[in-house]
């Protein structure tokens, strides 16, 4: 197991949200998908699990499904990394799922895990924050299927990655991109700030090569630029600077509304098909349709709707003997 996967979650602790999360592209059809595990227990009201899915097409608008279920559904070994909530199933190489509602969903996939979790912060500021954002696969291959508002994708090593936070609170927003695929070739790519203007953490892994923006000088350092749909993530390394140019549309993005933990409301906008182009030292590589994009704040935007409200806990399901 990879300790990054364990559940942080002692199973009394108010205040928590946690998440393990895919994100996969398939070269096929070009369709993408983002699929969760989560947890979640309020200061106030009971603790509850859900099973998201959400899936993106470079020729129309992304779908949504969502399942929520109460604390008693969730379980999770201690001794190894593998989570149940209701029907959904998540262990060190697999993932399966199925999710009932207005749009229905369902998962069945394997892949295997990355040797090295990515971490976009440095040791020094992970140990002494009370958060935990890992990418424990970073990049891998998946192999199985995916169904979601009845359309069905057989996957064949289809490019993404894995990964897990947990917090107390989820701040005043960010602005975080991903890529595991490249025209050049593989590789992957991440990155994550607060805002423009502030901090921002650049890491890159091709070729055999890194450049790690994650590092505690090249953080100070990492700058966010643009607005709206357009951003650039800049970054010194050791290995050479680095310039991530992305470009997202509003018309192949989903807007989700979360409830931190405290009950504050927090907006995020998420596409899985914006293109960028990725100058580190003296390599460019490019993504067509097949990188993260997503922005998040304290206001909605008005370009994208809110597809999915805040999840809350289920209502108590009512004895046949009532």
């Amino acid at each position: 197991m990879n300790p990054d996967n364990r559940l942080l979650w002692d199973g009394q602790r108010r205040g928590w949200l946690e998440s393990w999360y895919f994100i996969i592209h398939d070269p096929k059809t070009r369709a993408a998908f983002w699929l969760r595990y989560t947890l979640a227990s309020p200061l106030e009201g009971p603790a509850f699990a859900g099973l998201w899915a959400f899936e993106f097409r470079t020729d129309a608008p992304p779908a949504a499904a969502r399942e929520i279920f109460a604390e008693g559904e969730f379980r999770a070994d201690p001794f190894a990394h593998d989570l149940h909530i209701g029907p959904g199933r998540l262990t060190d190489d697999s993932a399966t799922a199925r999710i009932r509602g207005s749009a229905l969903a369902t998962w069945n996939l394997r892949f295997k895990p990355y040797p090295v979790t990515y971490f976009a912060a440095p040791p020094l500021v992970r140990a002494f924050s009370s958060s935990h954002f890992s990418i424990p696969t970073p990049r891998t291959n998946f192999t199985g299927t995916v169904s979601i508002a009845g359309r069905a994708y057989s996957l064949e090593n289809a490019p993404g990655c894995q990964g897990h936070f947990a917090t107390p609170a989820l701040g005043k927003g960010w602005t975080w991109a991903h890529a595991t695929e490249f025209a050049e070739g593989p590789g992957f790519a991440e990155a994550v700030s607060p805002g423009p203007g502030i901090i921002a953490s650049v890491g890159v892994t091709w070729g055999g090569r890194v450049w790690p923006g994650n590092t505690l000088g090249a953080l100070a350092g990492g700058r966010l630029e643009g607005s709206d749909w357009k951003r650039t993530f800049r970054a010194e390394t050791v290995e050479g600077p680095v310039a991530w140019e992305i470009e997202g549309s509003p018309s192949r993005s989903i807007g989700v509304e979360y409830s931190d933990p405290s009950g504050n409301r927090l907006y995020c906008y998420n596409t899985l098909v914006a293109s960028s182009t990725l100058r580190c030292g003296d390599k460019t590589l490019h993504s067509f349709g097949t990188t993260v994009l997503e922005i998040s704040s304290q206001l909605p935007r008005l370009d994208v709707p809110v597809s999915l409200r805040a999840a809350v806990a289920p209502p108590p399901r009512v004895s046949a003997n009532h």
